[in-house]
């Protein structure tokens, strides 16, 4: 493992691994026997991602663990997708596929000598979320396809759920030492106001908040949509960031991605009052949630501000999201925290 900027051990600062196109065939012919022809490589942030295609058009996605992460973390993932498929299998989820000796994962040998953790997934068809048009009625099926996610893992457990991740808003002050990587006086000064408010009032709260397994990145990009009914949630994919954390992160995630390229806070509400409906919120999260929300906006221009610059080759990935979250948060902290607070209010009062 690898220490990053911020003193503490983790994959932010561990290069992706590199398993050639050739070798991907190989293993999943081979270690899970499937009649691949052809693997294309796909876009990750810590890990690799390979798409694989048979003869006849059927599709996989072979995820290659970074290999500075801890072997039970990844068994976390996938567990959590089988406990998923045991106990709600209409959840539109990735199914994990088995070896042909009957494993979840594999653990391989790569050509640049690391070895990492192999998993094969099965590939969902749709169109992902941020290049799909958006409704109302979208919104309303996404917040409550995840509130029911959020339900699913109620009841899970694993041994890996309380290991260290950068994308953890509970974790925000351990990230705070990247503040120089955050382009901009102006927005620079707004991420250490949140830091700043996080401390002093979320830190000492989340303890006493309701705490369980959630999903914790239900950004545009892993979400897939029906290409001819764009309001049908077809898949949430990608679940490298599950971990235990307050239940009310996970809305706070999900809630910072629906502002949009122009900052609209009448869709997070909406989007809000769906999820509130499916999975109520207790006092304590709806006093929380605006500040939690500005944290994984902060967040999200601390850590990609950092890769970005560890890794230009792959910035245009890492910052995807990093222009919304600048207007998302401009829009949040142009606003006092009374206001704020009368906006999630009123967004839960509407959702009677």
């Amino acid at each position: 493992m690898t220490t990053d900027t911020t003193g503490n051990t983790e994959t932010l600062a561990s290069p992706p691994p590199a398993m050639t196109q050739q070798e991907a065939v190989r293993l999943a012919r081979t270690l899970f026997g499937l009649p691949v022809e052809q693997a294309e490589l796909m876009t990750a942030e810590r890990d690799q991602n390979l798409r694989l295609t048979a003869a006849d058009g059927q599709r996989w996605v072979m995820k290659v663990a970074n290999s500075a992460e801890d072997r039970e973390v990844t068994d976390f993932q996938t567990a959590a997708l089988c406990h998923v498929e045991r106990t709600t299998p209409d959840l539109p989820v990735p199914r994990v596929q088995r070896s042909v000796s009957g494993k979840t994962e594999v653990l391989a040998r790569l050509s640049d000598g690391r070895c990492s953790v192999v998993r094969v997934l099965s590939w969902m068809d749709g169109l992902p979320l941020v290049h799909a048009p958006r409704s109302a009625r979208q919104r309303r099926n996404l917040a409550c396809c995840h509130a029911r996610l959020g339900r699913a893992f109620a009841g899970f457990s694993h041994p890996g759920q309380e290991h260290y991740l950068q994308w953890d808003i509970s974790n925000l002050d351990r990230v705070a030492p990247l503040l120089l990587y955050v382009e901009g006086d102006d927005i620079r000064a707004m991420v250490a106001g949140v830091l700043t408010d996080f401390r002093r009032e979320a830190k000492p709260a989340l303890p006493d908040l309701r705490r369980q397994v959630i999903y914790n990145d239900l950004n545009f990009h892993n979400v897939l949509v029906d290409p001819y009914d764009p309001d049908r949630i077809a898949g949430i994919i990608d679940f490298g960031d599950i971990i235990a954390a307050p239940l009310v992160n996970d809305l706070a995630v999900a809630a910072s991605y629906q502002f949009g390229s122009a900052g609209v806070r009448a869709d997070v509400a909406e989007f809000i009052a769906a999820y509130h409906r499916q999975l109520p919120l207790t006092g304590n999260e709806i006093r929380l949630l605006p500040l939690l929300i500005e944290a994984r906006l902060a967040m999200t221009l601390l850590i990609t501000g950092y890769r970005a610059i560890r890794y230009p080759e792959n910035a245009d990935y890492i910052l995807r999201n990093n222009m919304p979250a600048r207007v998302a948060l401009a829009e949040m902290r142009s606003r006092s925290p009374q206001d704020n607070a009368e906006w999630v209010n009123l967004a839960l009062e509407n959702s009677r």
